[in-house]
């Protein structure tokens, strides 16, 4: 029993960093991304689209829920894991074409990241 809990408290700990890795590797590329055009749009004078508001709000409701599951991945991994179906869904409507590959490259880190939050918490339980 005690080599169940030792295998249980290791593979929740490779769980946990890779998740770590995923989500913020996601969550400074979107950030950067989304830095660079602000300064481009306001460089430009021209007011943010709607659609470029509702991307940012849903990339830091993302990039708080990463910090957050560092601390406590059931309540992180929870809030990436919902925004992350969010962005999903925003980039599969807002997309002109290739509207599946605009959902892998947005919203699919996220949600990896935010379902092997939620798996190492629940291994780390056990």
């Amino acid at each position: 029993m005690e080599k169940i809990n030792s295998i249980n408290k290791q593979s929740a700990k490779w769980l946990r960093w890779t998740a770590r890795g995923i989500g913020s590797f996601g969550g400074v590329f979107w950030l950067f991304s989304l830095i660079a055009n602000a300064i481009g749009e306001i460089s430009a004078g021209t007011p943010p689209p709607l659609e470029g508001i509702i991307l940012g709000v849903l990339i830091i409701i993302l990039v708080v829920g990463v910090i957050i599951a560092w601390r406590d991945e059931k309540i992180g991994g929870t809030i990436v894991t919902f925004g992350a179906i969010a962005l999903c869904i925003f980039a599969y409507i807002t997309a002109g074409r290739n509207k599946h590959l605009a959902v892998l490259f947005s919203g699919a880190p996220f949600l990896v990241s935010g379902i092997l939050f939620l798996t190492s918490w629940r291994r780390s339980k056990k």
